[in-house]
C-alpha cells in the first residue's frame, strides 16, 4: 500500500534545499527515505536540505556514488547511500546493509529501486520528476508494504 501525502513544485535548487530543510524535523530515527528520480533532478540537493535541518553541516554532503554510503554525524546521524553505481546487491551486504537500516539514524537512498527488494517495509518515497531546466515535481508518499 502507498499512500501519497504531498506533491510540490520546486522552481530552483533554492526552494530544493528549503523544503528537505523544512521536512528534516519530520522524519525520526530508523526512518528510511528513498529519493528516485533521473540524474540531476535534486535528489543530493534534497540531502543537503535534509542535512541542514537536521543541524549537520551540509558542506560535508556529497555524492556517494563511489563508496555507495556517507556518514553525517548529527543527532540523529544522517547516512546517504547512493545506489547509481551498483552493479550487485552483494555489495550492499559487504558494507553493512543490514547494520545502517537498524542503527538510530536517518538513512537517505539515492536510487533505492536498484536494491527495491531489500528496502524495509515502511519507507518515504521521495520521487522528482523534470518538468523543464528549472522546475521540478517532488512526490512524496509513504510506502507501506505488508
Amino acid at each position: 500500500m502507498t499512500v501519497h501525502a504531498l506533491s510540490i513544485t520546486s522552481h530552483s535548487e533554492l526552494e530544493t534545499l528549503a523544503l528537505a530543510k523544512r521536512l528534516a524535523t519530520s522524519f525520526h530515527t530508523g526512518e528510511v527515505i528513498v529519493l528516485k528520480g533521473p540524474l540531476g533532478a535534486g535528489k543530493t540537493v534534497f540531502v543537503r536540505g535534509l542535512a541542514q535541518g537536521l543541524g549537520i553541516d551540509d558542506q560535508l554532503v556529497t555524492s556517494p556514488s563511489y563508496g555507495f554510503v556517507n556518514e553525517y554525524p548529527g543527532k540523529p546521524p544522517l547516512f546517504h547511500f547512493d545506489l547509481y553505481r551498483l552493479s550487485d546487491v552483494v555489495e550492499l551486504y559487504e558494507i553493512g546493509w543490514d547494520e545502517y537500516l537498524s542503527r538510530d539514524g536517518i538513512t537517505v537512498i539515492e536510487w533505492g529501486e536498484r536494491a527495491e527488494f531489500l528496502l524495509p517495509a515502511r519507507y518515504y518515497l521521495i520521487e522528482f520528476t523534470l518538468v523543464d531546466d528549472t522546475r521540478r515535481t517532488i512526490d512524496i508518499a509513504l510506502v507501506e508494504q505488508s
